[in-house]
């Protein structure tokens, strides 16, 4: 078999027996040249592009390794930073009463008051203004008594457990000689549950 392959080989070479030197050195030439561009667009230039490929998947791994990395080694602060929101949240919530809860703490309002020495002319609660995840209680008042007695309300419901606002006061004198008349606005706070509202509303419609 080989024999044949060989004869064939120089059966194909035999016209260029009789050709000049450089006629022969520029064919086997020419074939060396063809060789290498083949191998070069059939095997160098396909080699490459899998190189390249096989380069840039190790670099997007790499990077997200680091990612990765970075965050396993940031993931304990992370938990501490949330367990310390958490914690902040619940003591927030604590301070927000639930709505079967805000009768009696208005009704510590007014006694916070009325044990100040003050004398309650007014006190109606109004519309609740409802927030993201807590409603404002807004209620007006209008007392009178000395200026000693206002701090001292003011003192005392400063130092209740929830959160009471009280703004927009207006003082005039009253009718007696140090006496004060006193309107104003004390606004607290209820947590307001989403599912337990939307319920709630879904049912009224």
């Amino acid at each position: 078999m080989f024999e044949s392959v060989k004869l064939s080989m120089l059966e194909s070479l035999r016209p260029l027996l009789p050709m000049p030197l450089w006629h022969k050195l520029l064919f086997l030439l020419a074939t060396f040249a063809l060789i290498i561009a083949v191998y070069f667009y059939m095997g160098w230039v396909p080699l490459q592009q899998s190189i390249t490929q096989q380069k840039t998947a190790m670099k997007l791994q790499q990077t997200m390794l680091l990612k990765n990395q970075r965050l396993a080694h940031d993931l304990p602060r992370k938990q501490l930073e949330y367990t310390k929101l958490e914690k902040q949240l619940k003591v927030a919530l604590n301070m927000l009463p639930k709505k079967s809860q805000i009768p009696d703490l208005l009704e510590n309002v007014s006694w916070a008051g009325k044990d100040s020495g003050l004398l309650f002319k007014r006190f109606k609660p109004g519309k609740e203004a409802i927030k993201q995840i807590y409603a404002e209680v807004p209620v007006k008042f209008k007392v009178s008594g000395s200026f000693r007695q206002l701090l001292t309300f003011l003192k005392r419901v400063g130092e209740m457990p929830r959160i009471v606002d009280v703004k927009n006061m207006k003082l005039s004198a009253g009718k007696s000689p140090g006496m004060l008349s006193v309107s104003g606005l004390a606004v607290t706070y209820r947590f307001v549950d989403a599912q337990a509202e939307n319920g709630r509303n879904g049912r009224r419609k």
